[in-house]
């Protein structure tokens, strides 16, 4: 089931969700394969899973500048901010309300480097970007989860609040700033 039997070229990434780790350490802590397309290249411990954005990161922007001279395609899936959570150490404490959204701040900051890199490879204009999420919030986890608020739910049910996901679709000279659609769409229509 791993991305490149379904047509990517390249991975890299954990091969399961990351609140599926499982203990194999000595020290009975829970580890983390790291793989890079289909090979294993080293094993985390929880404990650096506070890392984990930033490499994606620093993943995802040197794919962009390998392959700006022809057509890629990114699909940049965090870990963040699914539970457990582990901000990165420049992140901790950064929001003033919470590791959940000192992670989300992370985040912020990822997508800002992406932005930049193609901003910085004349690249904005060629390049269609979606930003979105999978489900809403995890409410078990209180406020390590976030919120949904005003839409009532979350992770788990159909209501609104865990699958009305805001979408963001960024393209100069093509998609106008400010433009705001209700259309009903699901990520699956973007692959």
């Amino acid at each position: 089931f791993f991305p490149m039997h379904y047509g990517f070229d390249h991975y890299f990434g954990l091969p399961y969700s990351n609140d599926m780790l499982r203990p194999e350490a000595s020290d009975g802590k829970r580890v983390i394969p790291l793989m890079r397309d289909n090979k294993v290249i080293s094993l985390w411990s929880e404990d650096d899973e506070d890392q984990m954005t930033r490499l994606y990161t620093e993943a995802a922007v040197k794919f962009i500048q390998e392959n700006r001279d022809h057509p890629f395609y990114l699909y940049l899936a965090h870990n963040a901010v699914h539970f457990p959570i582990h901000p990165g150490p420049a992140f901790r404490g950064k929001s003033g309300h919470g590791r959940y959204y000192d992670w989300v701040e992370e985040i912020d900051w990822s997508a800002g480097q992406v932005m930049k890199t193609l901003r910085d490879l004349h690249l904005a204009t060629n390049t269609l970007v979606f930003f979105t999420s999978d489900n809403g919030p995890w409410l078990i986890h209180g406020k390590d989860a976030g919120t949904a608020s005003p839409l009532y739910g979350g992770k788990g049910s159909t209501w609104e609040g865990g699958m009305r996901e805001s979408t963001f679709a960024w393209w100069p000279g093509y998609i106008a700033a400010g433009r705001v659609s209700d259309a009903v769409c699901g990520e699956i229509d973007l692959l």
